[in-house]
């Protein structure tokens, strides 16, 4: 068909549309993992990036980690990234064959020791520990950054006079000389004869002001910045086969105080209000700004309160936004604000006394208006502790607290494109970690997850997180332990870590994949909250059924716990990713449509509340016995349905776990030895065989509310479905499932 239309010389070029992230403006600031060309050569030219945009094409990638510029150019990038295309593997590409000027990925800025070698514990990863990222500010369409260097403080923005780069530069007090890299070039530098202009053999001119001194190294340009206890303010002007003239200095202090916004306008829109209803829940929509004029694309993966009447919401795209006119029942009237975006797919918001913060895969930051205009000025780096790759996988999820204010995050590991196996693990991929409430200490509580969707941080200690079927984890789970348990392992052995000789920490339940593909996050039931199922209880967020679970956990005689959930008779429009209870006892559920899920719509943020007039009709307790499992009821059931063996079913199996993705299901009573051995060295998802449990009695209590299941030879099992067809004495139909995790002790 291509070389037909290349034929008809005479045709009119089709313009192709444009994509939906071609089309979305994301303001002066990109922050991502990007890809350039260094000296002909493909690399990860950031890792934590953030892509500056000068105008008319130029844009400067500035490496938050090792505090330099990687690259200026003028161009467009190729995209890619699971965010953005969807594709498993291929990061954002910098089309910089002709860049203006590039340094090597080394440290920016010379350590102690007098070089740039790359001290860091993991060369290549992580911080510096002689200089520090602070955060960056927005002033209009300005990006300053803040970091310090060996105690300095340093402010650096950029700007551009046609083709001419100028790196401004502000310093606060200096203890030592400091030196920066400047530029690498293919070819030799040579420095003038004031030490304050350079040229290298490939065309590069450079001018510095300000009393500081250009040195060459080879192929290397330095900037030697003379210590003092004064402020310095310098510029370093760069250009590629022209004359490099430095521009008018810039007002750090205006650049510091908070700027114009750029998304001013307030969207409204108007909720949908579910009416009278004889379900047990309704589910009221909370419309989305989707036709903003930024065509910001909305997929929600994190929220919180910032007070009965408001919300920020942070998307996978970067964007966070403020939602007011939460409170009350109409939602005829909500107004929505673009407060902040570029930011590096943040999934989690956490509110601390008015404060938000977002969890992205470069940081925890926190976001600060410093002008009051609602807009986002100041994106402050709360904790950046976390070291990452360029793995297309290893999400960063979630953002909870404690009742000391410790913040808590969960992290994949990074799947290779397709979902088999790993690419380079690091220490930091597939853990839970806290991080004190001032954000100087990171600490990891358990490692070998997959891809936690989401987690909760429970009473006294409890921390649960999602985690889905793949390699090394043979079902989807609902992980749970207490932080004086930990560091516990969970289960996928190449993101191990330190914990080499931990045992597997098992999970609350195992859950199948038609209950559960992929899970989300866990919230408990406040105790003054009139939600159907009682205060206290533990509710699991299903991101691939979009469905909401309540747990009932069972105690173990060794210490742990086991149990599994029923399902609520919720009705979603998208997947349930976050929830929060809300203080007038709704809980609000966010999630978006981004992987594999059945959610009917990209993204939705809603709320549910529970029809005070309806019981809702699920077991609010599970208990198992050598007989068998004891279910209990909110209300009292129908004796004789009750007390009828043909009233239940069961059904039971046992996974397989290995280095293989997923497992099949095995039988509990009469073990495939050979079949079970086999899946430890191939795929065994195609294996179904469950076992029919007999059900050989039914004994209801005094109290008629709970029922006693007797089952044939009860025993251990990964899976124990439990079916119920009954009535209560009015004569309501109450049916439906129990899926849950028996352990032998």
């Amino acid at each position: 068909m291509f070389r037909y239309l290349a034929c008809l010389a005479v045709a009119a070029p089709v313009a192709s549309a444009a994509q939906w992230y071609e089309e979305m403006q994301v303001g002066p600031a990109r922050s991502d993992t990007f890809e350039d060309q260094f000296h002909g050569e493909t690399r990860v030219g950031a890792l934590k990036g953030i892509l500056v945009n000068l105008g008319d094409g130029y844009k400067v990638l500035f490496d938050t980690e090792t505090l330099r510029v990687a690259t200026a150019y003028k161009g467009e990038f190729k995209w890619g990234g699971t965010p953005w295309t969807g594709e498993h593997g291929p990061l954002l590409s910098l089309k910089d064959e002709g860049a203006i000027f590039q340094t090597a990925a080394t440290p920016g800025w010379q350590n102690p020791a007098g070089n740039f070698d790359d001290i860091r514990e993991i060369p290549g990863f992580g911080n510096l520990d002689y200089a520090h990222y602070l955060g960056y500010y927005r002033h209009g369409n300005v990006i300053t950054f803040h970091y310090e260097v060996r105690g300095a403080d340093v402010l650096e923005t950029f700007s551009r006079d046609g083709s001419t780069i100028v790196l401004s530069y502000q310093i606060g007090n200096r203890d030592n000389e400091l030196v920066l890299a400047v530029a690498d070039e293919k070819g030799d530098f040579t420095v003038g004869g004031d030490m304050a202009s350079a040229k290298s053999a490939d065309g590069l001119a450079v001018t510095a002001t300000g009393g500081v001194k250009l040195a060459a190294d080879a192929g290397r340009l330095l900037a030697e910045i003379p210590k003092g206890g004064d402020t310095l303010n310098f510029q370093i002007a760069l250009n590629r086969g022209g004359d490099a003239k430095p521009t008018a200095a810039p007002d750090f202090k205006e650049l510091t105080s908070g700027g114009d916004a750029i998304w001013p306008k307030i969207i409204e829109t108007k909720g949908t209000v579910s009416g009278g209803s004889d379900a047990p829940y309704v589910t009221d929509v909370a419309t989305l700004p989707e036709d903003n004029p930024w065509k910001a694309n909305l997929r929600f993966g994190g929220f919180d309160f910032i007070d009965e009447d408001s919300a920020a919401l942070s998307s996978w795209n970067g964007d966070v936004w403020v939602v007011r006119g939460l409170k009350g029942t109409e939602w005829s009237h909500l107004k929505w604000q673009r407060i902040a975006a570029g930011l590096f797919q943040t999934l989690g918001v956490k509110v601390v006394k008015g404060k938000i913060y977002v969890h992205g895969r470069d940081q925890i930051t926190e976001l600060i208006d410093l002008n009051g205009d609602g807009e986002i000025d100041y994106f402050k780096c709360f904790n950046r502790d976390t070291i990452i790759t360029a793995g297309f996988h290893e999400f960063a999820f979630d953002l909870q607290t404690d009742d000391a204010g410790n913040f808590y995050i969960s992290k994949a590991a990074p799947v290779r494109s397709g979902g088999r196996g790993f690419d380079q693990i690091q220490p930091h991929h597939g853990i839970v970690a806290k991080i004190s409430a001032d954000g100087k200490k990171f600490e990891i509580l358990a490692t070998g997850l997959r891809a936690p969707g989401g987690l909760g941080i429970g009473p006294d200690g409890l921390i649960t997180t999602g985690e889905n079927e793949g390699t090394w984890q043979m079902a989807c789970k609902i992980n749970y332990f207490h932080q004086q348990d930990g560091p516990v392992f969970l289960g996928t052995e190449p993101s191990r870590g330190a914990l080499t000789d931990a045992p597997y920490h098992e999970p609350l339940c195992y859950l199948p994949m038609d209950v559960d593909n992929s899970g989300g996050s866990q919230v408990w039931v406040p105790k003054d909250a009139d939600f159907g199922v009682p205060a206290g209880s533990m509710l699991h967020l299903s991101y691939g059924q979009s469905s909401i679970f309540e747990v009932l956990p069972v105690p173990r005689k060794n210490g742990g716990v086991q149990g599994g959930v029923v399902k609520l008779p919720i009705s979603l429009q998208s997947s349930a990713m976050r929830g929060r209870f809300h203080p007038d006892g709704s809980l609000f559920v966010l999630g978006f449509r981004g992987w594999q899920t059945n959610a009917a719509t990209e993204c939705a943020f809603q709320r549910v509340r529970h029809n005070p007039d309806v019981t809702v009709l699920v077991p609010d307790k599970v208990a198992y016995s050598e007989k068998g499992i004891l279910l209990t009821f909110p209300v009292k059931l129908d004796q004789e349905l009750a007390e009828d063996p043909a009233s239940y079913g069961a059904e039971r199996w046992n996974y397989v776990r290995g280095p293989q993705y997923g497992s099949g299901e095995f039988s509990v009573d009469h073990p495939d030895v050979e079949a079970e051995k086999m899946a430890l060295q191939k795929e065994s998802k195609d294996h179904h065989v469950h076992d029919t449990a007999e059900i050989e009695s039914a004994k209801l209590s005094a109290d008629g509310k709970t029922v006693e299941i007797g089952i044939v030879g009860m025993k251990a099992s990964h899976t124990l479905k439990v079916t119920y067809d009954l009535e209560d004495t009015d004569g309501a139909v109450i049916k439906g499932e129990f899926d849950g995790t028996v352990y032998k002790d």
